[in-house]
C-alpha cells in the first residue's frame, strides 16, 4: 500500500448507517472534514446532491486525485458498483457511483467495504500497524468485520470474504436480513437493539425507556443500576467474544482490532472479550493480542483514502 500524501488529494467518505463521515485527506492526515445525517432508510440517490455539496465545501476549488467510498455492504471494486447491502442505502446497488465522482470532481471513483477500509486505517497508521496478519470488528450500527491475512486485505472473489457479522453465533437464533439464522449481526447490533429491548417485559420500567436513543453506549451507561441494560450488555459482548474467537479460528491473526463508537467501552467490553481470547481459542503459537482502534472515527476515511491513493498509483502505471 502506498502512501496517500504522494498524490492529489483524496477525498474519503464513510457512508455510515446513522451517520455520513467525509474528510480530505493530505499526507496520511484528515485536513478537513464533515459530518452529515445519513438518513440512510431514504437510500443514497437522495444523499447524494447533498453530500457532493459538502465534499465541494471542504475541497474548495483543490485538484482532487481520487475518490474513496466506504459502503456498509458488499462491493465489486473492479467494477466500482455496489453488489448488495442489507437494511440501508438499499437502492445503492442500481447507482453509477463513478458517473457521480467523475462528475463532480474529474475523479476516479474506489469503492470498499467500510470494515474492510477500517481495518486498512488501523493497518497502515493505528492499532495493527507493522501487524501482517490482522482482523477487525466494527460496532457501529451493524457489525463489520475484516482482515488482513500474509500481509494482504482479505476481500474475496465476491468480495465477502470476511463478513463475519454474519458468521452463526446462536444456532436457531434471530433471523437475520441476510437469510441465516443466528448471525452476530441479528443477535447483538445496535441496529436490533431497540426491538431487543422493548420485547423484553423488564422495558418500562427500565431506565432505556425514558432514553433519547437505545444504542449500546446508552446500555453500556445504565448497566451499573438498571437490570435489562445489563443483560443486553452482558450478552452483547458475548456474542462479540464469540465472533472474535470465530475470527481467529478462521483468520489466524496476531491482533483482534475494536473499532467503532464503542471501542472506548473499558472493561466492560475489554476484558470479557480478552478472557475469551485467551481461553478459547487454539493457537499453540502465542496469545492473540485485542486492541481498540487507534485511529477513531476517521478509520475508514484514512483506510479508503489509502485505497483510493493505491489504485489511483496503479492506473497511472498501466
Amino acid at each position: 500500500m502506498v502512501d496517500a500524501g504522494a498524490l492529489p488529494i483524496i477525498v474519503a467518505i464513510d457512508l455510515g448507517g446513522t451517520v455520513i463521515k467525509v474528510g480530505v485527506v493530505e499526507d496520511g492526515v484528515v485536513t478537513a472534514r464533515a459530518t452529515l445525517p445519513a438518513n440512510s432508510a431514504r437510500g443514497l440517490a437522495p444523499a447524494l446532491p447533498r453530500l457532493r455539496r459538502v465534499v465541494d465545501g471542504l475541497v474548495a476549488g483543490r485538484v482532487v486525485g481520487a475518490v474513496g467510498l466506504a459502503m456498509p455492504g458488499l462491493v465489486d471494486r473492479a467494477d466500482r458498483r455496489v453488489r448488495s447491502v442489507k437494511d440501508k442505502w438499499t437502492d445503492a446497488p442500481g447507482l453509477d457511483l463513478q458517473r457521480w465522482a467523475m462528475r463532480g470532481w474529474s475523479a476516479p471513483l474506489s469503492l470498499e467495504n467500510d470494515a474492510v477500509a477500517a481495518l486498512a486505517g488501523e493497518w497502515r497508521f493505528g492499532a495493527a500497524a507493522k501487524r501482517d496478519a490482522a482482523v477487525m470488528i466494527t460496532l457501529g450500527t451493524g457489525i463489520g468485520t475484516a482482515a488482513v491475512v500474509e500481509g494482504r486485505l482479505l476481500r474475496g472473489s465476491h468480495g465477502q470474504a470476511t463478513i463475519g457479522a454474519h458468521f452463526t453465533v446462536a444456532v436457531g437464533g434471530r433471523q437475520c436480513s441476510c437469510g441465516n439464522q443466528g448471525c452476530a449481526e441479528a443477535e447483538a447490533s445496535t441496529l436490533v437493539l431497540p426491538m431487543l429491548a422493548r420485547l423484553d417485559p423488564r422495558f418500562p420500567t427500565s431506565a432505556l425507556a425514558w432514553a433519547s436513543e437505545i444504542d449500546y453506549r446508552e446500555v453500556f451507561r445504565s448497566a451499573p443500576h438498571d437490570p435489562l441494560s445489563a443483560d443486553l450488555r452482558d450478552r452483547a459482548v458475548a456474542v462479540w467474544s464469540a465472533l472474535a474467537v470465530t475470527l481467529v479460528h478462521a483468520y489466524d491473526p496476531e491482533v483482534v482490532v475494536l473499532g467503532g463508537g464503542l471501542a472506548a467501552a473499558g472493561s466492560a467490553l475489554t476484558g470479557p472479550m480478552a478472557q475469551a481470547l485467551a481461553t478459547r481459542t487454539w493457537t499453540p503459537w502465542g496469545r492473540v493480542e485485542l486492541r481498540a482502534g487507534l485511529c477513531g472515527s476517521d478509520a475508514a476515511l484514512l483506510g479508503v483514502a489509502v485505497i483510493a491513493a493505491s489504485d489511483l498509483e496503479e492506473s497511472c502505471a498501466i
